[in-house]
């Protein structure tokens, strides 16, 4: 089977156009993170914290946390990441299997110990050996879903014009675009002119082309799926303590607390006997613009349970918010 052979309910790529989707983010974009994400906001397509394609292939049970899946009509993405063209087949075919909405390939990882080990960014400086892992994840999914690849514009300049051709070949149905190179990181701001060059190269193919980087609203992206000619947009970091973006409502802050706790407890039913260390970080993303919110901050990164963050909520709660 082809991309063309997928059916309108499994082809997230083929919803209407701006696509406006959370961008995968390790370490953030859990189950929890989604289902809060998807309640409140609504994206129109949801992806997972990047999975080792070549673990996931060998059967290592504990990643399988990592794509845990809420009830919902919203596209939900695995992302994989990994240098091996049969791990990405057979982690595919699994991903099928557990309901997945789609494979995305993460050829864009900064992280220095993904790229030793020949993932994530590293993949832009090997063309031939990305297209292989295109076509053995197409192959694992026959048909079933789409593929796609999220990468950025370069290794230590922007060479998006020779990376995104090569991509092309492969023929993911879809490609996102950072408009980073890895040696930037996430410092300095995201070339959206690059990710406009890009989408260039993908008209006239039967891959999508969305853009990534420094979107701060809705209208923001909007605005940039026009003036960039990009079939869509990825939020990331601006969703960060604010599901919210997606759908352009501003919370109150008593609204921030009550999700708060909520966002607490969707993260201990997916993972069962935990404390909530993880949650700290999410927490204090949450509490921002009142009268004693760096005190709240540093009270929160001590918070163990849903009871301590309760208990937090309830000494720093803004007086003007009783009234």
């Amino acid at each position: 089977m082809t991309s063309s052979n997928l059916t309108n309910k499994s082809n997230w790529t083929n919803i209407s156009k701006p696509i406006i989707g959370l961008a995968p983010m390790d370490g953030i974009t859990d189950a929890a993170f989604r289902e809060i994400a998807d309640k409140y906001g609504k994206p129109d397509v949801l992806f997972t914290e990047f999975v080792p394609a070549e673990g996931i292939a060998h059967g290592a049970t504990r990643l399988f946390r990592s794509l845990q899946r809420h009830p919902t009509k919203t596209p939900i993405v695995a992302q994989l990441f990994g240098k091996t063209p049969k791990a990405f087949y057979e982690s595919a075919k699994i991903v099928c299997k557990l309901g997945f909405d789609g494979v995305d390939i993460n050829m864009g990882c900064p992280d220095n110990n993904i790229y030793k080990k020949g993932g994530g960014a590293k993949l832009i400086s090997e063309p031939a050996l990305a297209q292989e892992i295109i076509k053995a994840a197409k192959q694992g999914v026959d048909g079933r879903v789409p593929v796609t690849v999220k990468t950025r514009t370069g290794i230590d300049k922007p060479i998006t014009s020779e990376w995104i051709s090569a991509l092309l070949e492969a023929e993911p149905d879809a490609i996102t675009l950072h408009g980073r190179t890895l040696a930037q990181m996430y410092r300095g701001h995201a070339d959206w002119e690059q990710i406009a060059l890009g989408a260039s190269l993908a008209k006239g193919t039967k891959t999508k082309f969305l853009g990534n980087g420094d979107v701060e609203s809705m209208q923001e992206a909007r605005e940039k799926t026009k003036t960039y000619d990009v079939d869509g947009v990825l939020i990331g970091r601006a969703a960060l303590g604010n599901p919210w973006i997606f759908g352009d409502h501003m919370p109150t802050q008593d609204e921030r607390f009550a999700v708060m706790i909520e966002h607490c407890r969707y993260f201990i039913k997916y993972r069962t006997g935990l404390k909530l260390f993880p949650m700290r970080k999410h927490l204090a993303w949450y509490v921002q613009k009142f009268d004693g919110a760096a005190k709240m901050r540093d009270a929160l990164m001590h918070i163990e349970t849903v009871e301590d963050v309760e208990k937090v909520i309830a000494s720093f709660r803004p007086p003007k918010l009783d009234k």
